[in-house]
């Protein structure tokens, strides 16, 4: 079956392509590309060519472009696979976001959100997709739903934000969260969001965690929010420094 989708894929025209897959079951595709990701076969020219023949102009291509992308983030995060081939379908997975519409950018973006908030993320190599479907639905104009109410896509992004940093970080996702928002253009509040959850995780960490944890601030603070960076950073270690004398005198 791979080798048919292959072949299919490399006719100048995706017509044939659309309708082939359009005979097979998602759970067909799933086992198939699971299948050729665990053995580390051509994973990368399958996923190509699925996405090629589930175009977003069509209902039923962007479903299914929406299963297998969804499907790739699990086997990405189940830990299973090489490190060459979990790279290679990350990298595939960050060009497709931005052909994706936004009412499924918005989905991926809750589903992220979902996984961090409940503590459900294997090993976090997924979460580099996450800035770009956030800057993706960024530059989605039209309105989209979003709660009970409607949004374009800059606001979508601000809300999803807001939720992500007022939910339940993972100390060991901290820096690699914080890292990330670099890459997301941002609005001065969602500096502040992303500014405040951090500096509030210091006393979470340990402390050999702190100082890459301040260098991502540092780097994130060239956005806005510059003061609030140095004066948490400040009052962290002056509050350590206070404990350590403390304690020190305690022992004398």
């Amino acid at each position: 079956m791979d080798q048919k989708i292959l072949s299919l894929a490399a006719e100048k025209t995706a017509d044939k392509l659309q309708e082939f897959l359009q005979t097979l079951r998602e759970d067909d595709l799933t086992n198939l590309l699971q299948n050729q990701a665990v053995k580390g076969k051509v994973a990368g020219a399958l996923l190509r060519a699925i996405f090629k023949g589930s175009p977003c102009r069509e209902e039923a291509g962007t479903l299914r472009r929406r299963k297998i992308y969804t499907y790739c983030i699990q086997l990405v995060e189940s830990g299973d696979l090489q490190k060459e081939i979990a790279s290679e379908i990350i990298g595939l997975l960050m060009l497709e976001a931005h052909h994706f519409p936004g009412p499924l950018l918005v989905e991926l973006a809750n589903e992220f959100i979902s996984a961090v908030r409940g503590g459900s993320l294997v090993n976090g190599k997924s979460l580099e997709l996450l800035p770009i479907i956030l800057t993706a639905l960024a530059t989605k104009k039209e309105n989209l739903a979003y709660g009970k109410g409607v949004l374009n896509g800059e606001e979508c992004k601000k809300q999803l934000i807001n939720t992500l940093c007022s939910g339940r970080w993972d100390q060991q996702y901290v820096i690699q969260l914080t890292s990330m928002f670099k890459d997301v253009p941002l609005t001065a509040e969602e500096v502040e969001f992303v500014v405040e959850k951090a500096l509030s995780m210091f006393s979470k960490m340990n402390l050999q965690e702190i100082p890459p944890l301040v260098y991502q601030l540092l780097v994130l603070s060239s956005k806005g929010s510059r003061k609030s960076v140095l004066e948490g950073i400040i009052a962290f270690f002056s509050a350590l420094d206070k404990q350590h004398n403390e304690e020190q005198s305690g022992d004398e």
